[in-house]
């Protein structure tokens, strides 16, 4: 049996704008049906990727195919692709029927055809009833919806979307999420979204590309960019994480900056300086010289057992932040600031000053070597 081709593979492609290099041997393969972020800061290459990928900018070198079909050098209309922008680019002189059908008007759709499609998507994107309004009389998720809606009418094999969620508030990007991510699944294509957003790329989607200055750092699912970063640079960018500085000690051994050994995954020489990587959830945080609090207790006592079972590093809190649902305290620990986040009501917040005990599990971290 022939395996059906990936949505879109790219092959060792690589942009340059004179002596820029915004994209930097890139290769990547999208599978069919998959929901997939491309992410990083402003300027990394991520939406010179996507407009590759579009047509509207060409590679200076590489293979780009979709769905097994060489399209590197081809015109956007001879892609089976639509892009969804940060800026909707809705008409404002049309309503929402007449935006959502101009590309099918374009394509010489018949109009029973062009009718009964804009009628399926209008109510794929929930705009029913809405048919009639300008652009002007919508609100920013309607008028995202619209935009949505004239691109999947035309039925695209792969839906690219560049920051289509920038624009709006948080509330309201939340919800477009949640809609997008729902939307994906109803229609079962291809959804390729570039974001700086990192909650939002963990959120939504079934595979994570990371680029920075041009480069593919690390591709993978949520939980594995999450939980298992491949470089300083991941592990910093994709939510919160402390960095403290190691040294392999032997095979499979760390010692940490207090002395402590830590066994740990890794393959580096002896005497080889990496970094551990902890996010600040993931810390025990118990108060030195202090009587043993009940379970209930907002940071529960680790008993010598548990610290042993993973390891710990003695420092001092410096800095308390209430946020509500969680309490963030950063910990001094010798010359490294450690940040320690406590989930949940906390009735009774440690204080500036406080002497404690920082203790983890060997599961709770990730070895970055580069």
């Amino acid at each position: 049996m022939v395996e059906p081709a990936p949505a879109v593979e790219i092959d060792g492609v690589t942009k340059r704008f004179g002596e820029v290099v915004a994209v930097d041997d890139v290769t990547l393969t999208i599978n069919d049906g998959e929901f997939f972020a491309l992410l990083g800061p402003s300027g990394c290459g991520k939406t010179t990727t996507l407009r590759m990928i579009a047509g509207l900018d060409l590679p200076s070198e590489g293979s780009l195919r979709i769905f097994g079909e060489e399209v590197g050098m081809a015109p956007p209309d001879r892609r089976p692709v639509n892009t969804v922008f940060q800026a909707y680019a809705l008409f404002p002189h049309m309503t929402v029927r007449q935006n959502i059908e101009f590309g099918l008007r374009m394509r010489r759709v018949n109009k029973t055809e062009r009718a009964e499609r804009v009628k399926q998507a209008i109510a794929m994107v929930r705009l029913a009833g809405m048919e009639e309004r300008s652009p002007a009389q919508l609100s920013g998720g309607q008028q995202q919806r619209v935009a949505l809606a004239r691109a999947l009418v035309n039925q695209p094999k792969v839906l690219l979307l560049d920051e289509p969620l920038g624009a709006l508030d948080l509330k309201l990007r939340q919800e477009m999420q949640q809609e997008l991510k729902a939307l994906q699944q109803e229609v079962g294509i291809t959804f390729i979204f570039v974001t700086h957003d990192q909650e939002e790329a963990l959120a939504m989607s079934e595979r994570i590309g990371v680029m920075s200055q041009g480069h593919l750092l690390q591709v993978g699912n949520p939980r594995e960019i999450y939980d298992h970063p491949t470089t300083r640079f991941v592990a910093d960018f994709i939510g919160r994480t402390n960095l403290i500085e190691a040294e392999v000690e032997s095979a499979g051994i760390l010692r940490l900056q207090n002395g402590q050994l830590i066994p740990a995954e890794i393959t580096a020489p002896v005497g080889t300086t990496v970094a551990v990587s902890l996010r600040p959830e993931r810390i025990r945080l118990h108060p030195r010289n202090s009587t043993t609090r009940d379970s209930t207790s907002s940071h529960p006592t680790p008993s010598e057992a548990s610290l042993n079972d993973g390891a710990s590093l003695d420092g001092a809190i410096t800095d308390v932040t209430y946020l509500g649902h969680a309490v963030v305290y950063l910990v001094a620990v010798g010359p490294a600031n450690v940040e320690v986040r406590c989930e949940g009501e906390q009735s009774d917040p440690l204080v500036a000053g406080t002497e404690v005990t920082l203790g983890w599990d060997h599961g709770a971290i990730a070895v970055i070597q580069d």
